[in-house]
């Protein structure tokens, strides 16, 4: 059976109810090898949680790759922050072997593939900085090497190196592996060849790879810093009068942020109060990849989420503490008809992510 169908064939037996499933990898782009494997990416509604399985089907080695919708979107921002969008060129390019998504699959296609076009952009300066002085030093270790087994080592992070730092100048996206290969040759395959060419002839490699480091702005080592003290940075106090409103709001509650960025700089950590009026209830929702942590300062407000298929209700009050793990649904309640109910949010990112959702069950 060939790859496709029998892909297809595995999908249907396995996943039934997939929202959708595509084939990609080196079989999908035509560069199959006699040890390529079934690289298939589904995404079923409601699953529990995701997961990599690696398996074997009629001779043919599989990697699955199961997301629910949820978790699929959070790896796809994980990858293109890493500038390595793995699942987005799966997504994007791959072979479709199911679709019940009534349209949505196509329409994520289709941006996913215009993010692709139009690349990571710039590397900030800092980035860049970093690239530079870590190909000048790999560059000078390759000139005062003379340990066989040290040179060939250096000689392939020079290569790895001098391709990263070239897609970089060029916007592109970056790869691991073969695909590092594959996306300098689609951007550069002239000095694709060039370094594979050189790799094993330390003058070769090094001209090469100046070569780049010219075009990003020369050798840096000497004079190169990244500034690092952590220690010398003044406490910030934040009263109730320099409370900021200037955050994401709800119907029926109101944000005040305390700890941010905008407020005191603060990088990861976000924290402030939210008062949730009377007979209030949010949409249920998620907080994508963050983490929250209330504290209830008056009120009894109610938090909800799913426990073994049913509702589990969690009643609060002053002093009590809950936390919100990453992408689980739940939605906040203030059940008194006369008392708005305040809390202390601390959350892992600066962006208030709320996803809404028809319902409490993982999409």
């Amino acid at each position: 059976m060939d790859p496709v169908s029998e892909a297809r064939a595995l999908v249907d037996e396995l996943f039934p109810e997939a929202l959708y499933a595509l084939l990609g990898g080196s079989v999908a782009a035509g560069r199959r090898t006699p040890t390529s494997d079934l690289d298939i990416l589904v995404v079923v509604d409601g699953l529990a949680a995701p997961y990599r399985e690696s398996l074997r089907r009629h001779d043919w080695p599989v990697e699955l790759l199961v997301h629910s919708q949820t978790s699929f979107g959070a790896w796809l921002e994980r990858d293109f922050g890493n500038r390595q969008p793995v699942l987005a060129r799966l997504c994007a390019e791959g072979i479709v072997l199911a679709d019940r998504s009534g349209g949505r699959l196509e329409a994520l296609r289709e941006d996913l593939r215009g993010r692709l076009e139009r690349g990571p952009g710039a590397p900030h300066d800092a980035a860049l900085g970093r690239a530079r002085y870590v190909l000048s030093d790999l560059l000078d270790d390759l000139a005062g090497v003379t340990d066989p087994g040290e040179r060939a080592f250096i000689e392939w992070n020079v290569v790895e190196e001098a391709a990263r730092l070239a897609l970089s100048l060029g916007g592109r996206w970056q790869g691991g592996g073969k695909w590092l290969l594959r996306e300098l040759r689609a951007h550069d395959p002239e000095l694709a060849q060039a370094l594979l060419k050189a790799r094993e002839t330390p003058g070769e490699l090094a001209a090469v790879a100046g070569g780049v480091l010219e075009r990003a702005g020369g050798r840096l080592w000497e004079g190169y810093r990244a500034d690092g003290d952590v220690f010398h940075r003044p406490l910030r106090h934040v009263t109730p009068e320099d409370l900021s409103g200037a955050t994401a709001q709800s119907a029926g509650m109101r944000r005040l942020a305390a700890v941010s960025d905008a407020t005191t700089g603060s990088r990861r950590l976000w924290m402030g109060q939210t008062h949730v009026a009377p007979a209030t209830r949010s949409a249920d929702h998620h907080h994508g990849e963050s983490e929250t942590a209330i504290y209830v300062v008056s009120g009894r407000p109610v938090f909800v989420f799913l426990e073994d298929g049913g509702e589990r209700l969690i009643e609060t009050g002053p002093g009590d503490y809950v936390f919100v793990p990453p992408f689980v649904p739940h939605r906040e309640e203030n059940p008194d008809p006369e008392q708005e109910a305040v809390v202390v949010i601390a959350r892992s990112t600066q962006e208030a992510i709320v996803v809404d959702l028809p319902d409490l069950r993982m999409r």
